[in-house]
């Protein structure tokens, strides 16, 4: 008989019940489910009343019924109500199989919804495989728990994991991704204290998803917790509809009569109602929230109410929840991209994921609807149906986009001022994804307040600031478009080529036919024109009335080097109001003569065909902040340079021609110099005092003087975020050298290079000498990589961080400072030795393809950093690190091995006793990684550590995994031949009972810079893992002492002195490990090594 069983759902913690969420009613057995919220959970007996009850508990607070049916696995039945099952795997003993049958076959037959777990099955076990792969063939995803080894969750995420995936199927697609964020806003009202009238302000574009946030917060939080609940939906038009004091008596007097049982004649008195009412709460939601006046005057009708009632407000204006004080403000983001998938694919095809020959289209309405909800429903309900001529639809409908939507983003941008409209409109039709502060220079000084206005955009979810950069997203982009496009009065901004084309072409030609409909061009502000689909003879005076045109951008969106506009007749002038002149492929040799830029901000000509700049005669050329003119192959002179004082980027690579670039030491505030490329310039003199930036790869120069980079030991550079090729060093003055291919040396003057914090000079393949840098004290990343014949290094900055020194020629490594925190010395085929003679090792050492290095200084090495480790565990105790403390990469050779204990496998297991768990510090592990001829260099390289805890049969294991990051992408050129890693880490000890022996296995992976696993094309060969203890109480050993206490126990037989020195010099370093490490011998693959 089936034993279907009601969960006991009791009282929540204090917090939750403060939180407002719910509790659902007592179980009896005349409880009804909601057939539409229901789930039914099938499981083992052995899982019911631990991981299954936090699970149904979890289910039960987001209001879902919920039965457990825990009795004979085989003759259950699958409940008919129950619209998701829950199907819990965890005795692979029992039959699973046919219960997970008749399951699906429901599935098959009406649709029922299926949410797989398997918990606690280990998956070496034989039947873990046939388990995955009959639930992939019923394309089922398995939710797996923590004693899965490459899982990453506890018990408590993975029911969070899988609440999510009910909740969601639950509610397809008006709730979908809801689940998450109910639980941030639940987290923000958790930190808000209970005694206060609490609040909190859902904010968000059009179609985002407030409304439907709110109602299922509402849903979640309105229960016994609140005395009395009140939900207004479009507040704004029913205030103004009702009136304040109608609105107030249709929702809330009424409430008040129903819960509370208060008469007319009691509510005119308002004394009497702050006594009735102080100690009850309300919870009350206002959903588009628009005029703040209105909000304000209904929200202090409430504060007759006790401590603990909750407002909860919508509104797609910022502004509107400071004005209500509310200062908890939570923004509605947009879907995941599977979530807008789901959504979009339920409404245009009817299920959860599209056919592949429908999901190239669906992926392009994803990417354009950016995550909007309303947006992806809608679109996907019109285009249902039109399966042979979708995108020639959804083309139409970005066109002319449906009224919901329009009149959704359009209410919103009848609502700014005439300030914010121009701003909007520049943006969105000419200034996306551009810097912040690039835009509000572009608009300053025309009759605009673009950083009040750029604000203002933000806080009506217009715009947004993502990296300091501008984002409008293709909806917001295409309605400003539309909005230009229904201009009547004036065409002020223009960007389709068949409007501007008409006012381009040569007069004879328009005269043989074409549009009369043409703008005034006097009207004209600013002009985008994609030449890609053009080629027109363009008119000689064609900009001649263009008084007001501030932005003109033409350019070529396809691949194809095309011309587009030809000027017969040449280009008599530019319009003097010109802001940005932004021109691909400029034809002409020269500018239109004594034009005049003083308004100029951004000069921008790439691939042009420009010989020079002598047609700009003015000498105002104070507005211009940045010159692009790369890849003009033609530029000779470039000599206009000195009038622009405020100059903050020049932009001049692959200009081959060129051979000068002017003195720019009097140009304060130029920060960014790149010359890449242009290989006839043999120079450079002069340079900003405030240079940031600095590339000249690919140059003729041969010498670079440090100490030209400041003049003065006086100068600050101010740090700014750089974009080099240092990407993951922000914020730091740097110069880049790289491949700057005829630079044989480096002055030996440094004086007023003291700022400098990045030095890259990678790649100058003819450099032999460096001078000593040791009073460089700013400098903290140096890159030396590559360069091939550098042979000498005297001596390295005191404060340096971070050290590349790969592919040079030097023998020798000078003493390394003790700040050094990585080393990265891959294919030095000449190293031989390193001065170890410090205390502060660095974390991680790259010694990959370094051949030379000999087995008495990696023994030196393994000491040292056995010692540090030591010294760490014992000073630390209780506070250990969370990171490996030290990591090593060498070539493993065969007098190597005597060094680690190694096995042939890519997991170990080793037993602890009580007594070693408790004076356990960490562990040492050794991993021999085998690297093919195809292994990805480009992915970057790391190994994963997956440790699991197995202490007794009534505790579950306990999962702790590392990931062990050892060169980013391309950091480490192609590996030769198998390498060891080493790691000491002093974090990996879980806090837990030591009272029982503990079984501890060891798994090992090949994964990416990601930590995504790489498969065969680099793989783990043995790994051997060893327990680090802290040294004796009564001191640390030392290494002398060590090696003292070593040689003392040393056979006294010796054919001669040098031998007994080499063996003492090999087996120090092994029995310094066996005194600070607990050594374990080599064992096979499945046999244990105790410790006790």
């Amino acid at each position: 008989m089936e034993n279907s069983i009601e969960v006991p759902f009791t009282t929540t913690s204090p917090s939750l019940n403060q939180l407002g969420v719910r509790n659902p009613p007592a179980a009896s057995n005349n409880m009804k489910f909601d057939c539409e919220k229901s789930v039914n959970i099938i499981c083992e007996k052995t899982v019911r009343y631990s991981f299954v009850s936090h699970l149904s508990a979890a289910l039960s607070r987001e209001g879902i019924s919920v039965s457990v049916n825990d009795e004979d696995f085989q003759n259950q039945t699958v409940n008919d109500w129950a619209t998701v099952s829950v199907v819990v795997i965890s005795d692979l003993e029992k039959p699973w199989f046919a219960k997970l049958t008749k399951v699906t076959e429901r599935m098959d037959s009406n649709g029922h919804l299926v949410v797989s777990v398997i918990y606690g099955v280990d998956p070496l076990n034989s039947g873990f495989h046939l388990v995955r792969e009959s639930l992939k063939a019923r394309n089922l995803k398995a939710h797996r728990s923590r004693s899965s080894t490459d899982a990453k969750h506890s018990d408590s995420e993975l029911v969070e994991e899988i609440v999510e995936e009910v909740y969601e199927k639950l509610f397809p697609t008006e709730r979908m991704g809801m689940y998450s964020k109910l639980l941030e806003i639940e987290d923000l009202l958790c930190n808000q204290p209970w005694g206060i009238l609490r609040s909190i302000g859902l904010w968000g574009m059009p179609g985002i998803g407030k409304t439907t946030l709110a109602k299922a917060v509402f849903d979640r939080m309105s229960n016994d917790e609140y005395d009395a609940s009140c939900f207004i939906e479009n507040f704004d038009e029913a205030f103004h509809r009702e009136g304040l004091h109608g609105l107030f008596d249709e929702k809330i007097v009424k409430v008040l009569k129903e819960k509370f049982g208060l008469n007319s004649s009691y509510l005119m008195r308002p004394s009497l109602v702050k006594t009735k009412l102080c100690d009850k709460t309300i919870l009350v939601v206002l959903d588009d929230v628009r005029d703040p006046l209105a909000a304000e005057s209904f929200l202090g009708r409430l504060e007759c109410f006790g401590p603990g009632s909750l407002i909860i407000m919508t509104s797609r204006d910022k502004n509107v929840f400071p004005f209500c004080q509310i200062s908890q403000i939570y923004e509605v983001r947009g879907l995941k991209e599977h979530e807008a998938l789901q959504i979009f694919s339920q409404s245009a095809f009817g299920k959860t994921a599209p056919e592949q020959n429908r999901m190239e289209m669906s992926m392009k309405v994803i990417d354009y609807a950016n995550g909007n909800p309303l947006a992806l429903q809608i679109y996907g309900q019109e285009l249902k149906g039109k399966m042979s001529e979708m995108d020639a639809a959804f083309v139409k409908l970005k066109k002319d986009p449906p009224h919901t939507i329009r009149d959704g983003l359009r209410s919103v941008y009848n609502s700014l001022g005439d300030n914010e409209k121009n701003i909007f409109l520049d943006i969105a039709c000419f200034f996306r994804e551009e810097n912040v502060n690039y835009v509000v220079q572009m608009l300053e000084g025309y009759r605009y307040f673009p950083r009040i206005g750029i604000d203002v955009l933000v806080e009506k979810c217009l715009v947004n600031i993502s990296e300091n950069v501008l984002q409008v997203s293709n909806l917001i982009e295409d309605m400003g478009q539309d909005i230009l496009n229904g201009e009547t009065e004036r065409c002020t901004r223009m960007w389709e080529p068949s409007k501007i084309r008409y006012l381009l072409e040569d007069d004879i030609v328009k005269a043989s036919g074409g549009s009369k409909a043409t703008p005034v061009v006097e009207d004209i502000e600013s002009m985008s024109l994609d030449t890609s689909d053009l080629k027109i003879d363009v008119k000689h005076d064609v900009f001649k009335n263009m008084f007001n045109l501030r932005y003109l951008r033409i350019y070529n969106s396809s691949t194809k080097d095309v011309t587009g506009l030809n000027f017969p007749n040449g280009l008599g002038s530019l319009p003097c109001q010109l802001r940005l002149l932004h021109w691909e492929n400029y034809p002409l040799q020269a500018l239109p003569q004594n034009i005049d830029f003083g308004h100029l901000v951004e000069l921008s000509m790439p691939y042009s065909q420009l010989q020079d700049l002598a047609a700009i005669t003015t000498k105002n050329l104070k507005m211009l902040k940045r010159i692009r003119l790369c890849h003009s192959q033609q530029l000779v002179r470039f000599d206009q340079l000195l009038y622009a004082r405020n100059i903050e980027l020049i932009d001049l690579q692959y200009c081959t021609r060129l051979e000068r670039f002017p003195d720019t030491s009097e140009l304060q505030h130029l920060r960014v110099v790149n010359l890449s490329g242009c290989t006839e310039i043999k120079s450079f003199q002069g340079a900003p005092p405030n240079i940031e930036e600095l590339h000249l790869q690919g140059t003729s120069i041969s010498e670079i003087p440090l100490s030209m980079v400041t003049h003065s030991w006086q100068v600050k550079l101010d740090r700014k975020k750089l974009v080099s090729i240092l990407d993951e060093f922000e914020d730091d003055e740097h110069i880049d050298l790289e491949s700057v291919t005829n630079m044989a040396k480096v002055s030996s003057c440094t004086r007023g290079f003291g700022k400098l914090v990045n030095l890259n000079m990678k790649d100058c393949s003819k450099l032999e000498c460096l001078p000593d840098m040791v009073n460089l004290e700013s400098l903290q990343v140096l890159l030396l990589s590559g360069c091939s014949r550098l042979g000498k290094i005297k001596s390295f900055p005191r404060n340096i961080r971070k050290l590349y020194i790969g592919g040079t020629a030097v023998r020798e490594v000078p003493q390394l400072p003790q700040t050094l925190e990585f080393l990265n010395a891959h294919g030095c085929k000449y190293l031989e030795s390193i001065d170890f003679d410090f205390e502060q090792l660095p974390r991680h050492y790259i010694f990959s393809d370094c051949y030379s290095l000999s087995s008495e200084v990696i023994a030196e090495f393994l000491e040292k950093s056995l010692t540090r480790v030591a010294n760490l565990a014992r000073a630390k105790q209780q506070e250990l690190n969370q990171a490996p403390e030290v990591s090593m990469c060498i070539p493993i050779k065969a007098r190597h091995r005597a060094l680690f204990s190694l096995q042939f496998s890519s997991n170990a297991k080793i037993d602890l006793s009580p007594l070693i768990q408790k004076s356990l510090s960490g562990f040492a592990m050794s991993v021999v990684v085998s690297f093919k001829e195809d292994y990805p260099n480009a992915l970057g390289f790391g190994i994963r550590c997956v440790c699991t805890w197995k202490s007794g049969d009534d505790e579950p294991d306990r999962i702790l995994e590392r990931f062990y990051q050892c060169w980013a992408p391309l950091e480490v050129p192609k590996v030769e031949r198998d390498h060891i890693f080493v790691f000491y880490d002093t974090g990996m000890h879980p806090s837990a009972s030591e009272d029982n022996r503990a079984e501890v296995t060891f798994e090992f992976h090949t994964v990416s810079w990601g930590n995504k696993l790489l498969g065969d094309t680099c793989r783990v060969t043995e790994c051997g893992v060893q327990v680090i203890k802290p040294a004796p109480t009564d001191g640390i050993t030392t290494e002398s002492e060590a090696i003292r206490t070593i040689e003392e126990d040393l056979p006294t037989r010796a054919s001669s002195r040098d031998q007994l020195e080499a063996k003492t010099r090999s087996l120090s370093s092994r029995d310094m490990l066996r005194k600070l490490v607990g050594c374990f011998s080599r064992h096979r693959q499945g046999q244990r090594t105790v410790a006790t």
